[in-house]
């Protein structure tokens, strides 16, 4: 009996085993999303005095490819992961609305559609296994070229890297000719001359070190894009409901600076954009105006494809 006692009380004395999540990120090392998922992970086992321990793999080295995370989530192929929201649309197309052409004008909106969306999005996460954590944006979307673009007809022909189909749609309708790629396809392309131009903003831009193959860099802003952490249902309720309470309090404490980050992000990159010789100017109010036309009519066709319950989400938050 004595021996037995001591025993439970050993166990009961005894730290819970500690989680350690696995984290598979597209972006290298020091981009800055890879940079906030390491402060996330850095704050997570703190808070949880090491009972949860997350292991960034950036650059893609698990072999997860973008549009790959939220299945790969939902399935806990990963206990974690970090996701481009409209790289998900083949599963979800609602993750998609913030790629809409032209649909969202400036940082600011999009802090303010992801307030307005973030409900519904925590709710898609949930239907596919997972807890949304926190979103991050990417700053504004530029076209980096090798030719200079001065209208609509100097941008014909030119072969551009695209990521979804609404930049496809947008680019094709301009008169370029448009290939999606995932960006671990995109400097090998450049450097094979399969592209001469890439939609992106200047964190890829600098990762890439587009200095090498590019000349001009252009703020077009035909979309944005989030990005968002989540983690697999099945790994977050192996948690105690302590440590649950305290992840959830990081991440809402983190996601402000996060989006700051960003924005102070693609003032430092633009820098180094210049200083390695790109030539970076705004596009005319005409040709945005004229790119603008021309994506209405995809952006009407997309919602009709989507159905009600996106119209009523961008009627709504357009009505607001």
């Amino acid at each position: 009996m004595l021996y037995r006692s001591l025993m439970l009380a050993t166990l009961a004395a005894a730290p819970a085993a500690a989680e350690n999540w696995d984290l598979p990120l597209a972006w290298p090392a020091e981009n800055y999303i890879s940079v906030a998922a390491a402060t996330f992970a850095d704050d997570v086992k703190d808070a949880t005095d090491g009972r949860v321990e997350i292991a960034l793999h950036p650059g893609g080295a698990l072999g997860f490819k973008g549009p790959e995370m939220l299945g790969a989530v939902r399935d806990g192929l990963v206990p974690i992961g970090d996701m481009l929201l409209n790289q998900q649309v083949g599963d979800e197309p609602l993750l998609g609305l913030t790629s809409l052409p032209y649909f969202i004008s400036s940082s600011e909106e999009l802090a303010e559609f992801e307030d307005f969306f973030r409900e519904e999005l925590e709710a898609i996460m949930e239907a596919n296994n997972q807890k949304l954590l926190y979103t991050m944006p990417w700053p504004q979307q530029q076209i980096w070229t090798k030719t200079e673009v001065t209208d609509l007809a100097s941008l014909a022909g030119i072969k551009i890297r695209s990521y979804d189909r609404s930049s496809t749609e947008v680019f094709a309708s301009a008169g370029m000719t448009p290939v999606q790629l995932p960006w671990g396809e995109v400097i090998p392309s450049l450097a094979a001359g399969a592209i001469d131009s890439v939609a992106t903003s200047s964190p890829s831009a600098v990762d890439g070190s587009f200095w090498e193959f590019l000349e001009y860099g252009y703020p077009t802003r035909q979309t944005w894009n989030l990005n968002a952490v989540t983690v697999n249902l099945d790994s977050w309720n192996a948690l105690d409901e302590a440590d649950q309470t305290a992840i959830s309090e990081i991440a809402d404490k983190l996601q402000p600076e996060f989006w700051q980050a960003a924005q102070d992000e693609d003032a430092r990159n633009m820098d180094v954009l210049a200083e390695n010789g790109m030539t970076l100017a705004p596009i005319s109010d005409e040709l945005r105006a004229e790119l603008a036309d021309l994506a209405a009519p995809l952006r009407a066709a997309v919602l009709e494809e989507l159905g009600d319950e996106a119209t009523a989400i961008v009627d709504g938050f357009k009505g607001r």
